[in-house]
Formats: C-alpha cells, sequence, structure tokens
C-alpha cells in the first residue's frame, strides 16, 4: 500500500535478531529476509530486485518473508511521510500508487482502492492467509505471496476477503480444505502474531526492510526499496567472491528461461534483469514472437506463447 522509498543500509550482527536458525544441510551463503506485506507497493517495486537475485544466484541465496503488518486500522490510519489520512485517504493511496509505479516499474491499478472503500479495514488478513499457507508449503506459500501482490497491484482484487484468497490458494496449488482450516483454526493468526512480535523485536519500522546476512551471522539492513546496485554491494561485502553468478542477457533464449522459471513475469522484471530500462524492455518483448503480453493495470506481463 504505502511503504519506504529510501536507500538507506545499515549493519549489524544478526546472530541475535529472533529469527531461528536454518538446517546447515541448506546450501545457502546469504539469506535475505524480508519484512514485508502484500500490500505494500514499494514491496511490489521490490519484486525485479529479488526475482533477479533469484535468478542469478539460485539457492545461494535464501530469500524469506516476514509479514510486519501494514495497517492495522485504515480507518483510523495516518501516514504522514505520504500525506495519507483522513477522509480522502483512498483516493490518496491511489495517488501514491501510481507516483510509486513511476519509480519502480512495476504495474499497478489504482482503482483498486476505489473499490474498496467502505469496504476495506485492515491489511493483517492477507497476511494472515500467507501464514496460513506457509503452515502448508513452504514453497506454494512463497508463490502465494507473490499472487497476493499481483491480484491487488495489477489485477484490481480485493485480497483481504476469504473467497479471493482461496481462489489464488487453488490456483498456485495449495489444498483448499486445508487452507480453509488454517485460517478458522486461528492457527495462521498465531503465526502471524509471532511475525509482528518479531518485525518489533527487530526494530522493523517500515516496509519493505531487508535483513541481508551471511551463515556467520554478520549483516547488514538495507530499509526501503533499493536499486538492484544495493544488494550486489551488500552481497560483495558479505559473501566476497564465494557467490557463483548466472548470466542473462537480451536474448531471446535468456529471457524465455526467466519466463520459465516464473512463468508470468513484467516489464520491469526483465528490464532490471538484463540492465536497461522499461521502454527498451517493452520494445524488445513486443517484438518476440515467443512471449505473449497479459494487460495488467498500466502496464504488461508477459508469458510463454
Amino acid at each position: 500500500m504505502f511503504g519506504l522509498e529510501m536507500d538507506a543500509t545499515t549493519e549489524k550482527n544478526n546472530s541475535s535478531s529472533g529469527r531461528k536458525n536454518l538446517d546447515e544441510s541448506d546450501e545457502w551463503i546469504i539469506e535475505i529476509t524480508q519484512y514485508t506485506d502484500p500490500y505494500c507497493t514499494w514491496c511490489w517495486g521490490s519484486e525485479p530486485i529479488m526475482r533477479k537475485i533469484k535468478a542469478i544466484y539460485g539457492d545461494q541465496v535464501k530469500i524469506s518473508f516476514v509479514m510486519g503488518g501494514l495497517v492495522e486500522d485504515f480507518d483510523t490510519f495516518f501516514d504522514s511521510q505520504n500525506s495519507i489520512g483522513g477522509s480522502k485517504k483512498f483516493e490518496q493511496v491511489a495517488a501514491h500508487w501510481e507516483e510509486a509505479s513511476r519509480r519502480h516499474g512495476q504495474p499497478v491499478d489504482h482503482q483498486v482502492f476505489f473499490d474498496l472503500k467502505g469496504d476495506f479495514h485492515s491489511t493483517y488478513q492477507a497476511s494472515i492467509a500467507y501464514k496460513a499457507a506457509q503452515l502448508l508449503d513452504q514453497e506454494l506459500a512463497d508463490k502465494y505471496l507473490r499472487r497476493l501482490r499481483e491480484a491487488t497491484s495489477a489485477e484490481r482484487k480485493q485480497i483481504h476477503k476469504i473467497k479471493i484468497q482461496i481462489e489464488l490458494a487453488e490456483e498456485v496449488g495449495l489444498d483448499k480444505e486445508k487452507f480453509i482450516q488454517a485460517i478458522e483454526s486461528g492457527e495462521a493468526e498465531k503465526k502471524f502474531i509471532e511475525d509482528l512480535k518479531l518485525s518489533r523485536k527487530s526494530g522493523i519500522h517500515g516496509f519493505p526492510t531487508f535483513n541481508v546476512k551471511s551463515r556467520d551471522g554478520a549483516g547488514k539492513f538495507l530499509n526501503g526499496w533499493q536499486h538492484y546496485q544495493a544488494f550486489e554491494r551488500v552481497l560483495t561485502d558479505l559473501a566476497g567472491d564465494s557467490l557463483k553468478k548466472d548470466i542473462y542477457n537480451l536474448k531471446e533464449r535468456d529471457i524465455l528461461r526467466f519466463i520459465e522459471m516464473y512463468k508470468k513475469v513484467s516489464t520491469q522484471e526483465v528490464a532490471t534483469l538484463v540492465g536497461i530500462d522499461k521502454f527498451a524492455a517493452y520494445e524488445y518483448l513486443n517484438k518476440l514472437k515467443s512471449v505473449k503480453s497479459i494487460k495488467a493495470g498500466n502496464d504488461y506481463f508477459w508469458v510463454s506463447n
């Protein structure tokens, strides 16, 4: 919904951050923990960077998510940084999304906030839905979080509603009945509350916030939306030359394997992957016969043809 646009980096030893250590059999060298919310537009704007990191580093970099709880009660919400609050807050958020999209490049459909008027009160329900998915399957849960972001940001879907949450859960392959049970039993909400406590313990004040750490516990926090280069600098500081890179160029075979990896990508995600501007990426993609576009808010997604 809102979130932070800034370039701030702080160094901190993360060994006592409260997040449990991963199994040593995992292959990761670096872990990026993103404190986030499905409605956060700057978190949505960080997807091109996260996808590029996974594409070029694979399992060497683990990306995990903590739900930080963006808005508990929208009726009383006030965001002084983005001048959002009062009787015009839905219109103000819609304008903020459009402005943010011009900066981060991801597609948005700000009309969703006019649909939400009178019915939307909190971002917590969508975060609880992610925790329900996580109780069932971590890999599918992360795909589900992506669908939640796509759905609200670019497809004008109201992801606070259980009906939409169930539809998206089924789309990514989650068991419908087990998903519903995880929500109705209160187990997902308990896990969400644990995430809230961890966010507060870690001193998180805005979204996205990224905790980038190595296995020895050394790490840095990146606060707010960042350019890809900011992550590259931190990865180099923490891992030196131990990370091996896959290479993606502006060639059809590289674009197709990127799309095959994620099934559906945005114009900005392709632009970020190969280091060109979004217009150039659109022009290139539009000429390929092997891909097709899907209109998404103020831009496009791309899939294999």
